[in-house]
């Protein structure tokens, strides 16, 4: 019997990766072996004296944890959740199982799954995206002399990110929010991942989300199929932007789908 591929699950923007750890370890539970990796382009505190990476950086750390999967002979689905979309979808075109074998190489990429994430058009950026999004439920962001964004309104971001939990318990989680590149959000997609019609896609729409609504998701969406040609697998939830938290066994059932599906 052929082993269920291994999942790798991009963080957002702003937030480290243990914010994710109770949904890996929720999937995990169930037999999935899953990654968390850390984005580059998300501040490891204080001590992190770094220029402020790129999306390309996160782009090739993608690249990087795939092959280290693939070339033992691992399949991989990658999952983005929002400003990871962009990294995810610069990242894949070269790393699917076919386009891997044809060069000899083992394992590769048997699918992409986006959570209520930016999907950018060939030469858009984060910024371009989110100048879509309604303002009044957007993070308030401050950029410091280094290059360094924080969501400087920390109630403001747990009403919109987190609208499905009760405020004092959403504060909790924001509260463990790090700073993000700024310059990462100003990098333009010069590869799409999604255009590649022998890569499976599926998309989790989040149909509580504040901070990209359903109706700037499905435009996403649209645009995947549109331009690959086939339909984009969709899922609907009651979810708001951290999912991951607030809908965790939704998700967790989400991500266990996909990988059992994948075969």
């Amino acid at each position: 019997m052929c082993s269920l591929p291994s999942v790798i699950l991009l963080p957002g923007s702003f937030v480290r990766a243990e914010l994710y750890f109770p949904l890996r370890d929720a999937v995990q539970a169930r037999g999935i072996d899953m990654h968390v990796p850390e984005l580059l382009t998300v501040r490891q505190g204080p001590n992190d004296t770094r220029t402020p990476p790129s999306m390309y950086d996160d782009a090739a750390m993608i690249v990087s944890e795939v092959e280290k999967l693939a070339d033992v002979g691992k399949d991989v689905i990658v999952v983005s959740h929002s400003y990871s979309g962009i990294p995810l979808t610069q990242a894949g075109g070269s790393l699917s199982k076919k386009k891997r074998r044809a060069r000899g190489k083992k394992g590769g990429l048997v699918g992409l799954g986006y959570i209520t994430s930016m999907v950018p058009a060939l030469g858009e950026s984060a910024l371009q995206i989110s100048a879509g999004f309604p303002t009044e439920s957007q993070p308030q962001v401050t950029i410091d002399d280094q290059g360094w964004m924080t969501q400087a309104n920390l109630t403001r971001s747990a009403e919109t990110a987190l609208n499905n939990l009760p405020l004092s318990e959403a504060l909790v989680w924001v509260q463990k929010f790090s700073q993000h590149s700024a310059q990462s959000f100003a990098d333009n997609a010069t590869q799409l991942a999604y255009a590649d019609p022998q890569i499976p896609i599926s998309y989790l729409l989040c149909e509580n989300d504040l901070t990209i609504p359903p109706e700037n998701q499905l435009l996403g969406i649209q645009m995947m199929e549109e331009v690959r040609g086939k339909p984009v697998k969709i899922t609907r939830i009651p979810g708001d932007h951290g999912a991951m938290i607030s809908e965790k066994d939704k998700v967790a059932d989400w991500i266990v789908g996909l990988a059992g599906n994948s075969k």
